[in-house]
């Protein structure tokens, strides 16, 4: 209490001295009012600058009780640094404050305001700015600062974030301090202690010349640094301590270095470098029966360039111990896979559990220092929950349809020695299926029974699992859209089960849009439950365009063709490439072009083949709907053209070339219809030298050759009247058109007013036609068409100068121009549908022949089956005719036989283009197959094992089995009459063993594979070396088809699916069988 009491006294003590200052007072009997204040108009300035410093008086005084006011005396007085004896008095006044100091200044400045009423003081102010004089010294200091770009120690920059923080590193044999100026700065370094260090500051000294003196000028770093590089190295395992055969994990942590470049060695091999990285896995071995001790060290260099400063790491021993004997035991629960790998989650078994245990040589578990772990792929899975990788428990869990999977791969970490289970690696799908739905057509609907899908469903699960006799779809539930395909359409269902039997559809509308549905469903069959996604197709329907032959609009130095919207269609797409053969996937990712100036798809020339581009397009009506199919479009050109026959006159027209000039003048802006603007007018022709092959062109009579003497023509010659030139096709040329190329002169005068113009240039052509069809026949690919004398006959009456009293003696035929590959040949024909020699240009056939020669109606044409449909093959004929019946034959009468190759198949599926075209017409004409319908082969449908080997039964000739002894309880001679024979025959020859000892599985689908491999049997298996270059067919993943596949591969049976992959276990369509087939037969 005594302490509390004197505590107050002595604080009563020290406020007793705190002396507060009286406020100031203003005269009694006056009012005052308003403010008094002090400004400048500069506050911050140069040294020497002029600032202009303002009083500002808002006060008012009134006195009271007095009418009128008197009039007060006001008076300024100003103080501070630099203010003139007589500007003390002023309001404002103008001051130039200087700073000579380093650093900068503040310089205030005050007035005091005083008004008076006579000898009485009414009240006093005081006010007060302060102005900062930067330091010319200071500003000097800052900006030699700001021009230094780098600090070095050594050669190397530290100069970061306003201050140095510098490294020694080992072979550091100097302590050199420098600095760098930025290029162009007005300052110079020292010349002597340029930089130095000291107490955490970095110093640069410096010069500088102003007004002709030399100044100086200092910049400092402070926080600045200088230390030694370190590096450091952790190890995992922390004891450093491993079994032989185990790896330790080196990290180096280097402080320091700008460019860190690691190199990692063996002490004892200091040559070799281990690794390169931050971080090293070192791997060691150890074949004794005692520890061994290896010691690993890092260099780190700052930069990769030779020289570079560098600092090593201290030594780390690693200790090794003797090899010890270790597994991993993985238990799968539930153990659901196949053949060890495999595993497959089920919306009823939709979890699968791994549990890992490192054993000892003892196979007792090793119970401390191990770690497990489970890599899993991908590392975030959808459609998958795991749960303990990082343990020796793993779990996963089907979480929905995902139809994806995912690897698993357990492993146990001890001392460095990281062990693998066997199998390595666990593959877990989800039971997600793929089925096949038919398309619907946009913006249509369509129906599926209860059947539909439930064949689709079993052919997808069929094609995924192992075939079991007698499986069946129980119950289809759970119908609905995919969400990734809610844009398609939308989807319907009374689908339902009941009493062992299915009924019901499922109905999907179809929204305008051309793209794939995904339809979901559970299905269940009498042996499992599936994920099915069906795969529904919405394509536009097929329609025929009507050609277009668009003109040519310049652009540039090349011409455009503008592809207009098809009649009755608002816009279209172009899909695919123009000119492609085949089919392309009809979708929208292309361009919309609705038939504007910038909306239409244009060709140039480089797009057209012999005159004409094709295009696949997807069309919309004005009501949405999509169609589909192809355009062809003919390139505008201004060929002149004529018809001839061989061997007669041509006979050209000056008019055609005269339209050949003002046509493409105009169409290249060169000429107008009216006289008033650009025209031209003909000057002259030049042609190109036909072949011989192709005939003779003549001008007045004379043939055009290559002669330069005086009156020759030849292609310099300037032809001026084109009515005298003519033109004769070679009479034996099998040509259906020949093609002569000129150039058209002209002048071009700008308007009618013009008296002089230029000359122009146009290249052309003259397209000769030859039609020489004297006889006509028409075979099919592979097919013969016998000759009828009678024909001859007709035509030798039918020719001008040849009456009825002429009749055939021989004739004779030149098919040198014919391909025997491409189109076919003639042959001499005899009884039984052979064939005997192929005929010579000298043979002679007779009209009445006897027994020693040959007989005009024993001429066949024989096609060949690679030549193309629609195509004519031309063979000229020379009749000897003689007058009267007897005598030989003294005139001669040339003429051409056409024979077109005629379509024999009647399938709306099957193109001329389609790469098994040739393989289904040798199949049909084999009656290997029928084709599905009377007009459908249907190329793409998956192909079963029954209808397979019936392929290959028919194509051996249909061969009755050797015996009746029918192994397989899935196949029965009542119900599978159509395959029974062929199942049995193949059975008996050892190509297939169906797949199981009782069972054949004649509707499975027959995988890629498995045809090669029947073939393969069926040819005896062959011997032979084959180089394998596909990266899915492995000797021993596929060792039962491996053979097969690399001998089908080599005999050009099958190229794979693509230049790496065969894809063994792809269903085999019905265009791939025959196709396998066909090649195989026919030993192409």
């Amino acid at each position: 209490m005594k302490k509390f009491l004197s505590l107050l006294l002595a604080l009563t003590l020290v406020l007793s001295l705190v002396v507060v200052p009286a406020r100031a007072h203003d005269a009694d009997g006056y009012s005052v009012s308003g403010n008094f204040t002090l400004s400048a108009d500069k506050t911050n300035v140069d040294s020497g600058t002029t600032v202009t410093l303002t009083a500002n008086n808002g006060i008012t005084v009134t006195k009271s009780g007095v009418e009128t006011q008197p009039k007060y005396d006001v008076t300024y007085e100003w103080s501070g640094g630099g203010i003139s004896e007589s500007d003390k008095t002023k309001t404002s006044l103008e001051v130039t404050p200087v700073n000579t100091d380093a650093a900068d200044k503040v310089i205030t400045y005050s007035c005091k305001l005083t008004i008076k009423d006579g000898q009485t003081e009414i009240l006093t102010r005081n006010q007060s700015v302060n102005v900062t004089v930067v330091s010319v010294q200071g500003k000097a200091n800052a900006a030699f600062k700001a021009d230094i770009t780098a600090v070095t120690y050594n050669d190397r920059n530290y100069l970061s974030g306003g201050k140095v923080t510098a490294y020694r590193f080992d072979g550091d044999t100097a302590n050199d301090w420098d600095a760098t100026l930025k290029t162009g700065s007005i300052y110079s370094l020292a010349s002597e202690n340029a930089v130095t260090f000291a107490d955490g500051t970095v110093t640069v000294n410096g010069t500088y010349t102003d007004n002709s003196q030399a100044k100086n000028v200092t910049a400092t770093f402070a926080n600045s640094s200088l230390s030694d590089a370190n590096v450091e190295v952790a190890v995992d395992p922390t004891d450093a301590t491993i079994l032989s055969g185990g790896s330790v994990k080196l990290t180096a942590t280097a402080n320091g270095f700008t460019d860190p470049k690691y190199s990692w060695y063996d002490t004892q091999d200091s040559d070799k470098v281990l690794g390169t990285s931050k971080t090293f896995t070192w791997t060691l071995t150890n074949s004794g029966k005692n520890n061994i001790t290896k010691n690993i060290q890092c260099k780190v260099t700052n930069g990769s360039e030779k020289g570079a400063p560098y600092k090593l790491s201290a030594a780390k021993p690693i200790i090794v111990k003797p090899a010890a004997d270790f597994s991993l035991l993985v238990v799968a629960t539930p153990v659901k896979f196949t053949a060890n790998r495999f595993i497959t989650l089920t919306p009823t078994e939709n979890k699968v559990e791994f549990t890992a245990s490192l054993l000892d040589k003892d196979d007792k578990p090793v119970s401390s220092d191990v770690t497990y772990g489970y890599t899993v792929s991908p590392a975030s899975p959808f459609g998958f929950t795991v749960t303990g990788q990082t343990t020796n428990k793993l779990s996963v869990t089907l979480n929905n349809r995902s139809g994806g999977s995912i690897t698993v791969t357990p492993y146990a970490t001890y001392m460095g020695l990281t062990v693998y289970g066997t199998p390595k690696t666990y593959t877990i799908s989800s039971g997600t299926l793929t089925a096949q739905l038919p398309s619907v057509q946009s913006g249509s609907y369509r129906d599926y029974s209860y059947s539909d899908l439930a064949s689709a469903a079993l052919s997808a699960i069929r094609a995924k699992y192992s075939s079991t006799s007698g499986e069946t779809v129980t119950n289809i539930t759970g119908i609905s859209q995919d969400t990734s395909s809610y844009s398609c359409g939308s989807v319907t269902s009374n689908i339902a089960y009941s009493n062992g039997v299915g009924s019901g559809y499922m109905r999907y509308q179809a929204n305008a849009v051309v793209n794939t549905a995904k339809i979901n469903a559970t299905v269940t069959t009498n042996y499992r439950t599936c994920y099915i996604t069906f795969n529904l197709p919405i394509a536009p329907a097929r329609v025929t365009y009507a050609d277009q032959y668009p003109e040519p609009v310049a652009s540039g130095n090349t011409y455009r063709y503008y592809v207009e919207v098809p009649s009755g269609y608002k816009y279209y797409y172009v899909v695919g490439t123009p000119n492609q053969s085949t089919e392309p996937n009809w979708n929208l990712s292309g361009q919309r072009y609705d038939g504007t100036t910038n909306g239409r798809c244009y060709l140039t020339d480089a797009n057209f083949v012999g005159g004409k581009c094709t295009l696949w397009l997807i069309t919309v009506d004005s009501r949405g709907a999509y169609s589909c199919g192809q355009l062809t479009v003919y390139q505008k050109n201004y060929n002149i053209n004529y018809n001839g026959v061989a061997g007669e006159n041509v006979q050209f027209a000056q008019s055609d070339f005269n339209d050949f000039m003002n046509e493409i003048a105009e169409a290249r802006g060169d000429a107008s219809k009216t006289k008033s603007y650009t025209y031209v007018t003909f000057d002259s022709v030049t042609f190109s030298l036909p072949t011989t092959a192709q005939g003779t062109l003549y001008y007045g009579g004379t043939a055009m050759s290559t002669s330069s003497s005086s009156g020759a023509f030849n292609n310099r010659t300037k032809v001026t009247n084109l009515d005298s030139v003519t033109f004769v096709p070679n009479a034996k040329t099998t040509a259906k058109a020949i093609t002569l190329n000129f150039t058209l002169y002209a002048t071009r005068y700008s308007s009618s007013s013009t008296s002089r113009g230029t000359t122009v240039s146009y290249s052309g052509s003259v397209v000769v036609n030859l039609v020489r069809e004297d006889i006509k026949y028409t075979v099919s690919q592979g097919d013969s068409v016998r000759f009828d004398e009678s024909d001859f006959l007709s035509y030798l009456s039918s020719t001008k100068g040849y009456s009825s009293n002429y009749t055939i003696d021989y004739v004779t035929f030149d098919q040198s121009a014919v391909s025997a590959v491409n189109e076919g040949s003639l042959y001499t024909y005899y009884s039984g549908y052979n064939y005997g020699g192929s005929v010579k240009t000298t043979d002679k056939f007779y009209y009445s022949a006897t027994a020693s020669q040959n007989a005009l109606s024993d001429v066949a044409f024989l096609a060949s089956r690679y030549a193309k449909t629609g195509e004519t093959v031309y063979i000229p004929f020379t009749i000897y005719a003689r007058y009267g019946t007897t005598g030989t034959g003294t005139r001669q009468l040339t003429g051409t036989v056409a024979i077109k190759i005629g379509q024999t198949m009647n399938f709306i599926d099957v193109k001329t283009t389609d790469y098994f075209y040739n393989s289904v017409k040798w199949a049909v004409g084999k009656n290997i197959t029928n084709g599905t319908s009377s007009t459908t082969f249907s190329p793409y449908k998956s192909c079963t094992r029954a209808e397979i080997v019936t392929f290959l039964w028919r194509a051996a000739g249909s061969p009755e089995p050797t015996t009746t002894r029918n192994p397989f309880r899935d196949v029965n001679a009542v119900t599978h009459s159509s395959y029974y024979k062929a199942i049995l025959w193949a059975s008996q020859k050892g190509i297939t063993s169906g797949t199981s000892t009782t069972a054949f599985s004649p509707d499975q689908v027959c995988t890629r594979a498995q045809i090669v491999t029947f073939l393969y049997r069926y040819a005896g298996q062959p011997s032979g070396y084959y180089s394998n270059p596909f990266k899915d067919v492995g000797a021993t993943s596929e060792a039962s088809y491996y053979k097969a596949i690399l001998w089908a591969v080599g005999k050009g049976i099958t190229t794979g699916t693509s230049a790496t992959t065969f894809s063994p276990y792809a269903s085999c369509n019905r265009a791939e069988a025959v196709t396998f087939l066909y090649r195989y037969t026919n030993g192409l």
